[in-house]
């Protein structure tokens, strides 16, 4: 891995032993992209950039007052590294400004600097240094006519093919600057024909896998919602029409925010693309002073000439390296009930402590109290903001105690970004609600969230909760987000600066939890939005798991964990059993043990017979998930949108164990059907639990699995491969 500049060339080139990265000034100043794919030693840059000279190419140069022509340099088409709002350029800027006189922005290079390591954005989060092996080179970039300044820096990986991008604008006018486009990835290509695979849904639905042809115009995924989404994720392929879960050219891209985004992906007049993701829109336009900086949130983009799979591949270990962390791995790595299925708000001590006991006998070694512990919340449209136990209703010390004699750890959930007006928190400071109370706010859920851009609100809920954790040691802290923040006010923000809410709102969640973990090393967080409203990179640098989606239904799970997938590990999924009678209690737990695992239900009310059907699934947790699944190599086998069957794999690092999960859709009494495994020691033997047979690996490669036999509807075969 390195970064090489050729000075009399000026050309530089990003790479490691599987990819490179190429760009260069052009000799106006203009930083011009080249390359991006599978490694090459070295580029002709004329080969590339050549092309027939048209009026595109001419400009007005203002310091000799003349009419001069870019050299191989077409305004409308070239592959722009930081493309702005230049010339005849019909292509959307990465940066639009106001506040200037003609607002115009025209980059050109003043200097650069590589070392080793990477930038960290300011107040945001970002993937960590230490596993990345990274270098970086950094671009000061400069408005030709103004006193505005961009730094750009590329960061490059010896261990991943990822190009990780950070901005900063400086205004260094005379007065403040208005910032309407801050986009994290701008990526030109000088081709079309791409599909662009993206990932929309809703409550309950989230990321269902779509694909797309590219074609003339402008291809917009968004949320203005204040969060990433259940409608949208800020996730997208780029990949040739060709490319297939195994073969084919594929880029990722991402950014590490958990707010509002933009993605937009163009073909245009002359055969080019364009993607560019960041923040953007209607709910942004930030006021940038004079003397300050705007930090972009960092952005992804990852290269593979392997398809899908080989795209996921590197995602999934970035992600489980360079970017999670958990204070308490153990309660992570615990199967987990959680209380909200089986009572609702509907409960007492003793019925706490009944469904603790019962959670033992099912195999659970980690008890989530969920929403109903504190102010008066027998009902959802009261207390939130009041983080204090109910002693009234619930005697907590007691259920704690309870689980410590049962060796097993105990977890609590909150809400604290929110609040209900019927809250002693809304009565002492209304003014902390971000909501204009004079006009009609929406009331998702009787609540409105806290306006987390005033740094007294967070500070006040920092308080109440560094209270709580300091009085009640818990293990584990579900954190929820239970509405979207699309219809907010800020009493805090000054007028004409409202559409810096949102984006100061996720500040100040990030400054909250890492208050608190700090704080609280040893606590595991997991994050929730109503499950998987807010599932992206930045909450999960925070959150090492986050609630997958609220729909707990095993075989609409399947569609969602199967999307989720494609850029996010296994790993990160939270995934429990509920009492949902479209499958069997085995076939629900085989579909959650390919995520953190867990149960949400009241054990009291499960038979005999189905806590034998989750304790047959419990040993093959125990036993495998932490070394097969957590920290295993996943794979997809057969994709449920396809409509016939499910079937997914994960393997163990060395390649000395695998599971299979297979799900039938479609019952297709007498059909021949075989599946063929990924990712085994070709020359080694493995025996398999389905027929108990040995075979090499290549032969479970190659010829795969026989499950020709009946499977109903719904049923599933979980195999578990062991090499001998």
């Amino acid at each position: 891995m390195a970064i090489k500049f050729d000075d009399e060339r000026k050309l530089f080139h990003l790479y490691n032993d599987d990819f490179s990265y190429y760009f260069y000034i052009h000799e106006s100043g203009i930083p011009v992209k080249l390359y991006f794919g599978d490694y090459i030693s070295d580029i002709d840059i004329e080969a590339i950039t050549r092309q027939s000279g048209d009026w595109t190419a001419h400009y007005f140069d203002s310091e000799t007052q003349s009419e001069r022509v870019y050299d191989n340099l077409l305004i409308s088409n070239y592959q722009a590294l930081a493309p702005i709002s230049r010339g005849i350029d019909s292509r959307t800027p990465f940066i639009t400004i106001e506040g200037t006189n003609n607002d115009k922005l025209d980059l050109r290079y003043v200097s650069h600097r590589v070392y080793d390591g990477k930038p960290s954005p300011k107040g945001l989060p970002s993937f960590r240094e230490e596993a990345l092996a990274a270098q970086t080179v950094e671009l000061t970039l400069k408005d030709h006519t103004k006193d505005i300044y961009v730094i750009l820096s590329l960061t490059v990986s010896e261990n991943f093919n990822v190009i990780l991008r950070n901005t900063v604008l400086i205004n260094k006018t005379q007065s403040a600057l208005r910032l309407d486009r801050a986009m994290s990835i701008s990526e030109d290509f000088s081709e079309s024909g791409f599909d662009i695979i993206h990932f929309p849904g809703d409550w309950g639905y989230e990321r269902q896998f779509r694909r797309e042809k590219l074609v003339e115009g402008v291809k917009t995924i968004s949320s203005y919602s204040g969060r990433s989404s259940h409608e949208h994720n800020p996730f997208v392929f780029l990949a040739d029409g060709s490319a297939t879960e195994d073969c084919g050219r594929v880029y990722a891209f991402s950014f590490v925010f958990s707010g509002s985004f933009k993605i937009e992906a163009g073909v245009y007049k002359t055969g080019v693309t364009r993607l560019l993701l960041g923040v953007c829109g209607e709910d942004f336009a930030y006021s940038v002073a004079s003397g300050d900086k705007f930090y972009f949130p960092e952005g992804l983009m990852l290269y593979s000439g392997k398809g899908f799979t080989g795209a996921s591949l590197q995602l999934h270990e970035l992600i489980r390296s360079c970017l999670l962390k958990d204070g308490n791995p153990k309660a992570f790595r615990s199967i987990l009930l959680n209380s909200w299925e089986g009572c609702y708000l509907d409960f007492d001590t003793e019925k706490v402590i009944g469904m603790i006991e019962g959670g033992k006998k099912l195999g659970a070694e980690l008890f989530v109290l969920d929403d109903g512990w504190f102010g008066k919340r027998d009902i959802d449209d009261r207390s939130l903001g009041d983080w204090c136990v109910n002693e009234d209703k619930l005697d907590l010390r007691k259920a704690i105690a309870r689980c410590r004699e049962l060796n097993m750890k105990f977890g609590i959930w909150i809400e604290p970004e929110m609040i209900n007006q019927n809250s002693e928190l809304f009565r002492a400071h209304p003014e902390y609600a971000a909501a204009d109370f004079s006009s009609y706010p929406h009331l998702s859920r009787h609540q409105v969230p806290l306006d987390f851009s005033n740094p007294e609100v967070v500070d006040c809920v920092y308080g109440m909760l560094e209270k709580l954790f300091t009085e009640y040691k818990v293990d584990y802290v579900k954190w929820d987000h239970n509405r979207s923040v699309e219809d907010c006010y800020s009493p805090y923000l000054r007028k004409g600066r409202q559409g810096e809410f949102t984006y100061r709102n996720v500040l100040g969640y990030y400054s909250l939890i890492e208050r608190l973990e700090k704080r609280f090393p040893d606590i595991h967080f997991q994050g929730c939005a109503s499950g998987g409203g807010r599932f992206d990179l930045g909450t999960l640098y925070y959150f090492p798991e986050i609630w997958t989606s609220d729909e707990n239904d095993p075989v609409q799970r399947l569609f969602i964990q199967y999307g989720t997938s494609f850029a996010y590990p296994p790993a990160t999924m939270g995934a429990h059993v509920n009492d949902c009678d479209v499958t069997s209690y085995k076939t629900k737990a085989q579909i959650a043990l390919f995520g953190s695992y867990g149960f949400e239900l009241d054990p009291q009310k499960v038979t005999d017979e189905e806590a034998k059907e989750l304790e047959e699934v419990n040993e093959i947790y125990r036993k495998y998930h932490d070394k097969v699944i957590l920290d295993g190599t996943f794979y997809r086998l057969i994709s449920p949108f396809d409509g016939d069957a499910f079937a997914v794999e994960s393997v163990q690092k060395d390649k000395g164990a695998a599971i299979v999960l297979y799900v039938n859709l479609l019952k297709k009494q007498k059909i021949r059907r075989f599946i063929k495994l990924k990712g085994l020691d070709e020359k080694a033997l493995y025996r398999n639990d389905l027929d108990g047979k040995t075979y090499r690996g290549e032969f479970y490669m190659k010829v795969g699995l026989n499950l020709s036999f009946t499977v109903k509807e719904f049923q599933s075969r979980l195999i578990v491969l062991e090499k001998v």
